[in-house]
C-alpha cells in the first residue's frame, strides 16, 4: 500500500496578485450598514475556524470579506475551473448582499455571484494591484 497517493491537494495553489498585507477583515453587514449591496471580488481562499471548519474569504478592493459557511462548495468548485479564476483575477466576478429574517426573526445575509462588468474607459478605477 503507498499512502503517498493520499498527499494530494484539492487545488493548485492559486496567486491571486493582489496585496492583502493591510487589509482587514470585514463582515457582510459590516458592508450592508455602509449602503454596499454589490462588490467587485479579486480572489478567494479559505482559512481554518475552530466554529466553523474551512471558511470562505472574498479579497475585494480594499478589505477581506468573510462569506458564509455555506457557499464553500461552490466556491470550491469555482476555483477548480480555469477559465472562472482567469476571470475572477480580471475583476470580471462581484457579490450582491440581500438581507433577510431568520425563523428567529434575527438579521442574516446571503450571498449571490453575478457577473462585474469591468469598465474600460480611461475614468475606470486603476487595478488595485
Amino acid at each position: 500500500m503507498n499512502f503517498t497517493q493520499y498527499n494530494k491537494n484539492n487545488f493548485e495553489k492559486i496567486e491571486w496578485n493582489v496585496k492583502t498585507d493591510n487589509f482587514s477583515f470585514k463582515k457582510i453587514d459590516d458592508l450592508y450598514d455602509e449602503g454596499v449591496t454589490k462588490v467587485q471580488v479579486f480572489g478567494f481562499f479559505f482559512i481554518k475556524s475552530e466554529n466553523y471548519g474551512l471558511q470562505p474569504i472574498a479579497i475585494l478592493k480594499d478589505c477581506l470579506l468573510n462569506l458564509p459557511t455555506h457557499k464553500r462548495d461552490i466556491i470550491s468548485e469555482m476555483l477548480k475551473d480555469k477559465e472562472a479564476v482567469e476571470s475572477i483575477k480580471k475583476g470580471e466576478c462581484g457579490l450582491t448582499f440581500r438581507q433577510y429574517k431568520s425563523k428567529y426573526n434575527k438579521d442574516c445575509f446571503n450571498v449571490d455571484f453575478c457577473n462585474y462588468v469591468v469598465e474600460s474607459t480611461d475614468n475606470a478605477e486603476k487595478p488595485i494591484f
